[in-house]
């Protein structure tokens, strides 16, 4: 009897405090419900895409290559949000990668991109509160150019009939009055492309007294079957780690520019460009050079332009000469997009070059920079373990 006098007032009294009847706390909580599935919804709203780049051109952290790059792209942004990469195999889905949304909505890997020899599906999902499933691209298979040509520089001796030597024992107005190109400075050894920069002996002549006189490595692939155009170029590179001079993975026109018209006249194409160690913006740059009317030179990018995404992919205390990387352009008729083991660092759609370009590798101190010179020892080397070339069929 008082359990069954108790229980009522209990009820009462609980209902009294809550301020309603049984039927008002029961809307509330249903109404409590509707709200948290319209914030599921919500945070399933929305698009995404997934893109792959035509080549495994990308590396991961620990040096591992034969990757391709793939974009993953949401729409609206959610900086911050975690991207689960999904591949799937024979037994089901599988995450092989994991990474956040970047500002623009983006989130940038690299990606194995095949099993037992054919391509694999992906999709790219979004989660939230680390185990909420959210927008989910369609599925994409990353499907690669053919290739073009490719040298691996295995061995030791000459490059190879390929690789023409340019501007040999020319000193270069204005640029170059202190140094000079020797074939010696080109070769493949130990199954590497190595160029170097050497100081020259003897007594300097006048204008070189105080920085010193310098031979240098340029080379060429000069033969029209190996002009590209539209399509993506690498190479994995270790640079020297000296001031003083540069580097350079580019492109050119083989009859040189002319003024004001980049499309039909080509631009120079410079994909990775390294100026040495402890350098306040890197050291590393991608360039684009064209001529305006009056022949000036416009460039895009530089060393700033790339910097803050480019540091990002270095370990701590580390320079891009500690270790081998790869660096890329993907050149279309409508843009340049560069990129450094995989991830874009540059875009853009100014000087684009319609034009068959050759590629270039060059190891140079010009007369503005021999001041900065702090080898200790000569040869400095810059070694090229590849280079490959693949040609989009879409063009």
């Amino acid at each position: 009897m008082a359990i069954a006098i108790v229980a009522p007032l209990m009820i009462g009294l609980t209902v009294q405090a809550l301020g309603g009847s049984p039927a008002d706390a029961a809307n509330k909580q249903v109404e409590k419900a509707e709200a948290a599935a319209r914030e599921t919804v919500a945070k399933r709203s929305g698009s995404a895409t997934l893109t792959f780049a035509g080549a495994p051109i990308g590396q991961s952290a620990s040096g591992k290559t034969g990757l391709t790059p793939g974009v993953a792209t949401f729409e609206p942004a959610r900086p911050g949000r975690t991207v689960l990469i999904e591949a799937q195999y024979d037994d089901g889905w599988r995450t092989v990668v994991r990474t956040v949304q970047d500002n623009a909505g983006q989130a940038s890997f690299n990606v194995v991109a095949t099993d037992k020899g054919e391509p694999l599906t992906f999709r790219a999902v979004t989660t939230h509160n680390g185990f909420e499933r959210g927008v989910a691209s369609a599925t994409a298979k990353a499907t690669t150019f053919p290739v073009l040509w490719k040298d691996e520089f295995t061995g030791s001796g000459k490059l190879g009939p390929r690789w023409i030597h340019r501007q040999v024992g020319e000193r270069v107005k204005p640029r170059r009055l202190c140094s000079e190109v020797r074939t010696p400075n080109a070769r493949r050894k130990g199954g590497s492309a190595v160029l170097e920069v050497r100081k020259l002996g003897g007594k300097p002549k006048k204008a070189c007294r105080k920085h010193g006189e310098y031979t240098n490595a340029m080379v060429a692939a000069s033969n029209p079957a190996d002009h590209v155009k539209y399509g993506i170029v690498a190479a994995r590179i270790k640079f020297q780690s000296n001031r003083g001079q540069h580097s350079a993975f580019w492109l050119q026109v083989p009859d040189g520019q002319v003024s004001n018209n980049p499309p039909s006249t080509g631009a120079e194409i410079d994909i990775a460009e390294y100026f040495g160690d402890g350098r306040g913006k890197g050291g590393l740059a991608s360039y684009v050079h064209w001529l305006d009317k009056r022949k000036r030179d416009v460039s895009i990018g530089g060393e700033a332009d790339i910097y803050k995404k480019t540091k990002k992919l270095l370990k701590r205390n580390k320079e891009w000469s500690d270790a081998w990387h790869v660096y890329s352009v993907e050149w279309t008729p409508t843009r340049y997009i560069f990129r450094v083991d995989g991830h874009v660092t540059l875009t853009t759609k100014r000087g684009i070059s319609n034009s068959p370009e050759m590629v270039v590798l060059s190891a140079l101190s010009s007369d503005w920079e021999t001041p900065a010179m702090n080898a200790r020892r000569f040869p400095t080397t810059t070694k090229y373990d590849w280079v490959r070339v693949w040609a989009n069929p879409a063009y």
